[in-house]
């Protein structure tokens, strides 16, 4: 069974060219594979929200193998210029 996951990334100061540099990675893992971490099974981006500030993505994970891959991939790539957290989304309706 899957389990979702909000990943939360907050922007942190850095100069336009690592930025775009970062984004560049961005699309070319999600053009890809279909997610910003590069995994090529087990995580499927559902929805992302984009502000000013960072963003939200929603993400769909088959193992933890997959979602250590996914973090080990935004590490790698994306830490020096966003903060980023990973939480597990729980239906509280679902019985």
């Amino acid at each position: 069974m899957a389990q979702l996951y909000m990943q939360r990334f907050e922007y942190r100061p850095c100069d336009k060219a690592a930025f775009d540099d970062a984004w560049g990675v961005a699309n070319a893992a999600m053009e890809k594979t279909g997610n910003w971490g590069n995994v090529k099974t087990g995580v499927t981006h559902r929805y992302g929200f984009m502000t000013s500030w960072g963003g939200y993505a929603l993400i769909e994970v088959e193992s933890p193998a997959a979602l250590r891959e996914y973090m080990a991939f935004h590490t790698n790539n994306y830490a020096h210029m966003a903060d980023i957290t990973f939480d597990p989304v729980i239906d509280f309706a679902a019985g």
